[in-house]
């Protein structure tokens, strides 16, 4: 005889614990499907949070958020190894990718204006998810002073967008 597939009960939606509401921001959003909604977290970068803190402003989130899109438009991200060539050089499995070469020569242009330091500060703490504080870890830099040099440095990312006039 065969048995029969017991059937599993319909559990209830798994909602988040008070510590991760805490600590993120979730938002409910109505789906294609009739009555469903998803939750999403809104702030899961730290230049998120760094602006939910007070210690970037609004102007400063907002320039950061144009890094990330021209990081992610000029297909960086989808790469295991980067490569920093002038022009992005497709060979076999990349040649399916979808690399924008005017955002690949604006994010090559930003990070010659803005000089070895300054950018590499922005491309690791908004392009990479990494903390001020881990970025001056790993470049042997005073941890104290690691928030204000991404302010400084966000600074010198909204000046270099005004003068490349993107």
């Amino acid at each position: 005889m065969k048995k029969k597939k017991q059937q599993t009960p319909k559990t209830e939606r798994v909602l988040p614990t008070p510590e991760f509401l805490d600590k993120f921001d979730v938002e409910e959003k109505q789906t294609e499907r009739a009555g469903e909604r998803r939750m999403y977290v809104t702030n899961q970068l730290w230049i998120d949070t760094y602006y939910k803190k007070g210690i970037i402003d609004y102007s400063q989130h907002l320039t950061a958020q144009k890094l990330l899109s021209l990081f992610r438009r000029a297909g960086r991200h989808q790469k295991v190894t980067m490569t920093f060539a002038k022009e992005p050089v497709l060979k076999g499995a990349e040649k399916g990718l979808n690399l924008d070469e005017g955002a690949f020569s604006d994010y090559n242009k930003l990070r010659s204006l803005m000089g070895r330091n300054s950018f590499s500060i922005c491309q690791d703490v908004v392009c990479f998810n990494l903390s001020a504080k881990e970025w001056a870890e790993k470049n042997r830099r005073n941890v104290k002073a690691s928030a204000e040099l991404f302010r400084i440095s966000l600074d010198d990312l909204a000046d270099a967008f005004k003068e490349l006039k993107l």
